[in-house]
């Protein structure tokens, strides 16, 4: 039986070489209210009601005007960026969650609460859009990743093209769930070495973090993986490009989920996520834009 590698902490899966941090976002609040006894001519007692009236609003306010933003794990750093920007620039805080995207959706049906979710392939939002979960319509591309080779930094199988995947005693890992889900099979497919490769496949894994595991703990000598990947754990990678005949492509999608509380807010959001400011924090992260 090939072992299976979970996820273990989204985004940042663990490295050899140092500690990991994992930055939330969480909403400014006001500060703990001064309690004092106050004695205050009647037209003032008013006039203090009517400022602790407009303070609750502006609370309700800020509030209402939350985006609760769900991310899988491997996409989230660019998201994460353009989400800072967007809340310096308009005043409106994000609440972001980052998971795996299956766990996200579930955790959405269940709560039935949620404004927006990006994930690394389309057919995971197919499925959600099937599902009811979010607002057909609502989808919009952030950009592409390409499929590459990962190694382990110095490379020390000496991998150097898809046919070196075929010989004995390589291991390799694939992604059997998430935004890599079938990419292997693919690629193989493409180049006519599916069973020679297969063969060499001695671990799986359920999404990009735990996939990276495999490389970053030398439990595999290579994965097939994004090039993204590099910009994401330079200190633990190396990658092996793929000629372009043999390449795959998958789209970064973001969408409106249905039970969004502010559509116009959320596709501001979605808006700002598409323009060209935001296309170049993608880019540095080395999504493809075409």
């Amino acid at each position: 039986m090939i072992p299976k590698e979970t996820e273990r902490d989204y985004y940042t899966a663990p490295t050899k070489h140092a500690h990991t941090r994992t930055h939330k976002l969480r909403p400014k609040t006001f500060g703990a209210e001064r309690r004092e006894t106050i004695n205050l001519p009647l037209q003032n007692v008013f006039m203090f009601c009517k400022i602790q009236e407009d303070l609750g609003a502006v609370k309700m306010t800020q509030q209402a005007y939350q985006l609760r933003v769900y991310s899988a794990g491997a996409v989230a750093p660019p998201l994460q960026k353009a989400i800072e920007i967007f809340e310096k620039k308009f005043g409106i805080r994000c609440n972001l969650k980052i998971g795996k995207p299956g766990d996200l959706l579930a955790e959405i049906a269940a709560s039935k609460e949620g404004d927006i979710i990006c994930c690394g392939a389309e057919y995971i939002l197919d499925e959600a859009e099937d599902r009811g979960l979010v607002v057909k319509g609502s989808r919009r591309s952030l950009g592409f990743r390409r499929s590459v080779i990962i190694v382990s930094t110095g490379n020390p199988a000496k991998i150097t093209c898809l046919e070196d995947l075929c010989r004995e005693g390589v291991r390799i890992g694939i992604a059997v769930d998430g935004c890599l889900k079938g990419v292997w099979d693919d690629i193989a497919s493409k180049a006519g070495l599916t069973d020679q490769i297969r063969r060499n496949i001695t671990h799986h894994a359920d999404a990009c973090g735990s996939l990276m595991s495999l490389i970053n703990w030398e439990k595999v000598d290579a994965i097939f993986g994004w090039n993204a990947f590099h910009s994401l754990w330079p200190e633990t990678c190396e990658v092996i490009e793929l000629p372009p005949d043999l390449q795959v492509f998958r789209s970064t999608v973001v969408a409106m989920i249905s039970y969004a509380k502010n559509a116009e807010l959320s596709r501001k959001f979605i808006d700002f996520l598409t323009t060209n400011e935001v296309r170049k924090i993608y880019s540095d992260y080395g999504w493809v834009h075409r």
